[in-house]
């Protein structure tokens, strides 16, 4: 009895020491699992703090890059508008030199451009010719049509100033400003291929004398293969020709002049501009009525 009672209290005293040592492990167990997930906690909050604070300064970075950039781009804008301005003031003053030999006025070409500007517009209004009008064509053909006439400049004045009609041969003569204009122009593209002004330029000093029904000149050309905005020059020029006093004739009413042009449709013109034309007629002629002084 004495035996089994001392082997009970070994026992005991092992299964109370095992007890403790295993309730000490679930406890360091616990206290290091506590400690491990508040270093974690503590690592990924800090980690997201730096993170927030640097995708703010990135944020203003980019802000005031961007305000750097947008006023970039206002001052190369506005240095490109002065020299584009100033590279359309010498064309003019050389255009106004070979204009103001046969115009009463002076003020052809400020008409032209006006025209041609809001015959462009409307097309565009009409949906007409989508995959040529885009936002720029307005302005380009705008500001390209006073080169329509620049090789007059070549003309000698005896037949350019003729107050009667000209002889064949004169005639002949005369076409050949296109083929000036064309010479004049082509090297200054072939320098600058990329310049939609000097293009538009190029297409209409040498085909806004070219008729619907191929019998214009100088190339024969005729329909949709003569480039739209010497098309729309067409309609300008011959509009405000028959408008204005010339030392071979007197100026035409804006009646009979629409009249005039209406009889050309599918002839002489694009019936498709005519149409455009005619619906809009009384916006040229109060172009014409505002700059012709």
């Amino acid at each position: 009895m004495k035996d089994f009672i001392e082997l009970f209290s070994v026992l005991d005293s092992e299964l109370i020491k095992t007890q403790a040592e295993e309730h000490s492990k679930v406890v360091f167990d616990y206290f290091a699992d506590q400690v491990d997930n508040s270093l974690q906690n503590a690592l990924v909050s800090e980690l997201i703090v730096r993170y927030a604070d640097m995708s703010k300064q990135l944020e203003d970075k980019n802000k005031t890059l961007r305000r750097y950039n947008e006023h970039l781009e206002e001052i190369v804008q506005e240095k490109v508008n002065e020299i584009s301005a100033s590279q359309i003031a010498t064309i003019h003053a050389l255009v106004k030199a070979a204009e103001t030999r046969d115009d009463d006025t002076g003020a052809h070409i400020e008409r032209t451009s006006l025209y041609c500007r809001v015959l462009a517009e409307k097309l565009r209004e009409a949906g007409m010719y989508k995959s040529i009008m885009n936002d720029a064509f307005a302005e380009n053909i705008a500001r390209a049509s006073p080169l329509h006439d620049i090789g007059k400049i070549g003309i000698r004045d005896s037949i350019l100033l003729k107050p009667g009609p000209l002889t064949s041969e004169e005639f002949e003569i005369m076409k050949t400003h296109v083929i000036i204009g064309h010479d004049t122009l082509s090297s200054v593209v072939k320098m600058h291929p990329g310049n939609m002004f000097l293009k538009f330029g190029l297409e209409i000093s040498m085909y806004h004398h070219e008729k619907w029904d191929g019998s214009g000149y100088m190339y024969g050309r005729s329909k949709e293969d003569i480039p739209l905005s010497a098309r729309i020059m067409a309609v300008s020029d011959v509009y405000d020709a028959l408008r204005s006093k010339r030392v071979y004739k007197e100026a035409y009413s804006h009646e009979k002049t629409i009249s005039i042009i209406s009889d050309g449709s599918g002839y002489g013109f694009d019936p498709a501009l005519i149409e455009v034309f005619l619906r809009h007629n009384l916006l040229f002629r109060d172009i014409y009525n505002k700059l012709s002084g």
